[in-house]
């Protein structure tokens, strides 16, 4: 009897791995990443620099659930954030059709007489239009991730603490990363201001936009709580939070002065472009469907049944022959049995749940597992009454 306990046990130590492979190892990709921070800025480089520390926050807590991350930063500091980079850098970004490709950039920016918006890049303007149709130009990844936080003027505000709060990321957890960016394909390309606006900074939370986004990535916004949250719900969140800072910010009279007269009265982020939820994560409702694997996972899934079965009635056809040469009695055999019938039973009964109710099982499938594993061995230690 201690054989099957032991073989269980590792079967199910096995299920675990298999499971961490299936939804980590097996969705990995490469993230691309480019930080343009024009740091040596005497009015906005302090706050341009939080910035740049919080995306590199986000993008290590990326490393660590989501894949390799490979991260370039371009500083105004040291000569490098210049246009000819950034259009150098998208040129060569040689990335493979499942990666991802995140550009971010912090500092000031504007809009010409013609209505074209540019980012202020070291010696010559990068003006929007030319940087997305570089990215158009390449071969591009499944998800692109442009952002933007500019123009950027310095304020010096009395905001409400909670807002400047800083966060450890303790809620973005592996769903949330795997929805934002495994499970979206397209453009997502979004500014911290509509054209015409300031994009506001300090040097206590860097940009406004810059930290509402992430606060709201942090934040899980699910606002329809259908356990899938989009890149739609996160920007929202983000443009409601940033529009809040600025009505909550005590304004210098000069700069209430120069907003009034340029008719500014907000500031209200912008998405030129959101990326859509991939195949088979949303209906034609636009709701997710819940409980439903991919096929790879679907396939891994049945596989690993299958093999913890056949070991079960493998093991269990041993035993009950070794038994019977020993000419145990009618209720060893009867017990036995009636201990792998309930083994057969738990391991079906997870495998359905990993089926019917994907999301809540995913999300607790360590405490899933082991809670199996210790049902399993209590069965398999269980004590009858023995007769001769």
């Amino acid at each position: 009897m201690n054989t099957i306990k032991f073989v269980h046990i590792y079967a199910f130590l096995a299920l675990l791995l298999s499971f961490t492979v299936s939804v980590t190892a097996a969705d990995a990709q490469t993230v691309h990443a480019l930080l343009i921070i024009m740091d040596d800025d005497d009015k906005i480089g302090k706050s341009v620099d939080i910035d740049r520390k919080r995306m590199k926050q986000l993008l290590g807590v990326v490393q660590n659930e989501i894949g390799e991350v490979k991260t370039t930063t371009l500083l105004s500091s040291k000569d490098t954030a210049t246009r000819d980079e950034v259009l150098s850098w998208v040129q060569n970004i040689n990335a493979e059709s499942n990666d991802i490709v995140l550009i971010h950039y912090s500092g000031h920016g504007g809009m010409n007489p013609n209505g074209e918006t540019f980012l202020a890049t070291e010696g010559k303007r990068l003006f929007r239009a030319e940087l997305v149709n570089a990215l158009e130009r390449v071969k591009l990844p499944r998800l692109t991730l442009l952002i933007t936080d500019c123009c950027s003027s310095l304020v010096q505000s009395d905001i409400e603490p909670k807002l400047q709060s800083s966060r450890s990321m303790t809620r973005l957890t592996q769903r949330v990363l795997q929805n934002l960016f495994l499970e979206h394909k397209g453009f997502l390309h979004v500014t911290g201001a509509t054209e015409g606006q300031y994009s506001w900074t300090n040097n206590v939370s860097g940009g406004w936009f810059t930290k509402n986004l992430i606060n709201a990535l942090d934040s899980n916004p699910d606002e329809n709580k259908d356990s899938f949250l989009t890149w739609k719900e996160v920007f929202e969140k983000a443009r409601e939070n940033t529009e809040k800072t600025f009505s909550q910010t005590i304004f210098t009279t000069k700069q209430r002065e120069n907003m009034k007269r340029k008719g500014i009265n907000n500031q209200t982020p912008k998405a030129y472009s959101l990326p859509t939820p991939m195949d088979g994560k949303l209906n034609s409702d636009k709701t997710p469907i819940d409980g439903k694997l991919n096929s790879d996972k679907l396939k891994t899934l049945n596989y690993i049944f299958i093999v913890l079965v056949l070991c079960t009635l493998g093991i269990s056809s041993r035993i009950s022959r070794n038994l019977k040469k020993q000419h145990a009695g009618r209720v060893r055999l009867s017990s036995h049995r009636s201990k792998v019938f309930a083994v057969l039973t738990i391991e079906v009964l997870i495998w359905i749940g990993f089926n019917l109710f994907w999301q809540f099982f995913i999300s607790n499938w360590l405490f899933i597992c082991i809670g199996g594993v210790v049902i399993i061995g209590r069965i398999l230690t269980q004590k009858r009454k023995q007769y001769v």
